[in-house]
């Protein structure tokens, strides 16, 4: 698995640089829990191959969950035929962990791009009410608006009569580049 085989790291993967967390503190982002619960003991001073027997004996299936787990925790991509085998074969589904915010995307982008999206996601023609009003808002209040929408708001949802089809519209929704 690693060309560069290290005494302490055999397989050349690193446990303090975690890639696949966000830059915005969880904030719409939900990891995977067995990606973090149960973290790795300080074994210094203990007795490895003990511990390895102890491992072993949990049986087949806890050992490669193990490996799985640790694995996936630190994947850091590769080559774009490595990304799309992966891809295949586990069928990501970004939005199972992630939903668009204010923080994380909404108020990174431009207040067109919001409107535009506003009108996508409800099926709404650019003279809508609907639509005006939404535009002449002042652009953090769009975002907090769509977040709303993205989190399923009752009230809001209620109030926009969104349909069944613009509700999986809205929970497939991914920014282009990300899908």
């Amino acid at each position: 698995m690693s060309h560069a085989l290290r005494w302490e790291k055999p397989f050349g993967l690193s446990t303090e640089d975690v890639p696949n967390w966000p830059s915005t503190e969880a904030n719409g982002y939900q990891l995977d829990a067995r990606l973090t619960d149960n973290p790795a003991r300080d074994m210094f001073g203990k007795d490895h191959a003990k511990s390895f027997r102890a491992f072993r004996k949990k049986g087949a299936e806890h050992v490669k969950g193990e490996l799985a787990r640790f694995l996936a925790a630190h994947y850091r991509g590769g080559s774009t035929d490595m990304a799309a085998m992966l891809d295949k074969e586990t069928q990501p589904s970004i939005r199972e962990v992630w939903t668009p915010t204010a923080a994380n995307f909404f108020s990174r982008v431009a207040g067109g791009y919001l409107d535009d999206l506003w009108r996508d996601l409800l099926d709404l023609a650019p003279e809508h009410l609907t639509a005006t009003t939404f535009a002449k808002m002042k652009k953090g209040e769009k975002a907090e608006r769509l977040e709303a929408l993205f989190r399923g708001d009752g009230d809001l949802c209620s109030a926009l009569a969104v349909t069944e089809e613009q509700a999986a519209k809205i929970a497939a929704w991914l920014p282009e580049g990300m899908k």
